[in-house]
């Protein structure tokens, strides 16, 4: 097989912008690449690096994601107790702030917009140590929360933004896969 370009592939090498010739040592094609190699031939890389960079945005987007739909946990509010009746005493809850697939009215910014049309309204959740409760969700903790969940969104989207620059200007695969989230 005459050698004339070599591009590193996934599982392999493409030769000639023709050839597949999978990574096996045994294979005759594989090894004549290594000897093209070893003989000052260069492996070009670029579409890996493309489908590197590819993935590795993805997978940044999907921990923004992840990040901007996990619960609300530094607000307390006072437990409601079994008759809805406000007690003394208070408890941090997790606020959840993705819409749960089967109750609509789980929606964090219809919660949020209720509460603040009706000044208050209980809220059923958990605590921080998974223990099912409801709080009296009021206007302070419903303004609060919804600053925290935008002022949350906006710093993993400029984090994201951030990482994705430095994705794209990364000129190797070793840099791309160095590439993580950071805060």
């Amino acid at each position: 097989m005459q050698i004339t370009k070599v591009e590193q592939q996934k599982n392999g090498y493409l030769v000639n912008e023709a050839i597949f010739v999978p990574q096996a040592e045994q294979n005759a094609d594989y090894q004549a690449i290594q000897k093209w190699i070893a003989d000052g031939g260069t492996v070009e890389t670029q579409n890996l690096l493309l489908e590197a960079k590819v993935q590795k945005i993805s997978e940044i987007k999907a921990a923004r994601d992840q990040k901007n739909i996990e619960p609300i946990t530094e607000f307390s509010a006072f437990v409601l107790d079994d008759e809805g009746k406000k007690t003394s005493q208070k408890s941090y809850f997790l606020f959840y702030t993705n819409r749960h697939q089967t109750n609509p009215n789980s929606d964090p910014d219809s919660i949020i917009a209720r509460v603040l049309d009706l000044g208050a309204m209980p809220y059923f959740t958990k605590d921080l140590n998974g223990n099912k409760i409801a709080v009296d969700l009021t206007l302070d903790i419903a303004k609060s929360l919804r600053l925290a969940i935008c002022q949350r969104n906006d710093t993993n989207y400029k984090i994201s933004s951030s990482i994705e620059v430095k994705i794209t200007d990364a000129s190797t695969l070793e840099e791309v896969e160095a590439i993580g989230w950071s805060e």
